[in-house]
């Protein structure tokens, strides 16, 4: 094995050029939402590459079908995911399709408030004081107080139920992930 002592050589130079090039566009980090290519297929896992990474990300089948993306289940399609961790105590990198949905969808729901902005969703089902919202565009859910539904009180909402509306987000809890709608 030969040790490089004279860097100054222009064959040196060109070399570190390339490899300070070739890793400063390559940013992965633990905590980011970052974009899997699917190279491979099985019965039960979906293989991705990621371009920075040592070894592939795993998925469970599952989870993406469970998500309702069972049509972007080919080869060369790309799936956003949330890199957990970079090496596990396995040497396998952790990464969540369904967190990263999650994400995008709490981002888009922080832009829509911020903006004051109507989001389509649908009433999904009642609970105590109100009824439970499923953000279409996402899959977020919020809770929408009973109060918030009409202007007097109403016993039947079930015209209501799994309608898509436009809804007015009137409340923010950044800290415990949380939305209240205006219907």
């Amino acid at each position: 094995m030969e040790i490089y002592k004279d860097l100054s050589n222009p064959a040196s130079k060109e070399f570190e050029k390339l490899l300070n090039s070739k890793l400063s566009k390559i940013q992965i980090e633990e905590g980011k939402i970052i974009e899997g290519k699917i190279n491979k297929i099985t019965d039960k896992f979906v293989f991705l590459f990621v371009e920075g990474l040592k070894s592939e990300p795993v998925i469970d089948i599952n989870e993406l079908k469970s998500m309702g993306l069972q049509d972007k289940i080919k080869l060369g399609e790309t799936i956003p995911v949330l890199l957990e961790k970079i090496e596990d105590k396995n040497g396998e990198v952790l990464v969540s399709a369904n967190k990263a949905q999650k994400i995008k969808g709490w981002d888009k729901l922080v832009e829509a408030y911020e903006k004051n902005e109507p989001i389509m969703g649908k009433i999904t089902s009642k609970c105590k004081g109100g009824c439970i919202v499923e953000h279409i565009d996402t899959g977020s859910l919020m809770f929408l107080p009973g109060s918030q539904i009409s202007d007097k009180p109403l016993k039947d909402i079930s015209h209501l139920m799994n309608e898509p509306q436009k809804f007015a987000l009137i409340k923010l809890d950044k800290v415990r992930g949380r939305w209240a709608p205006n219907l």
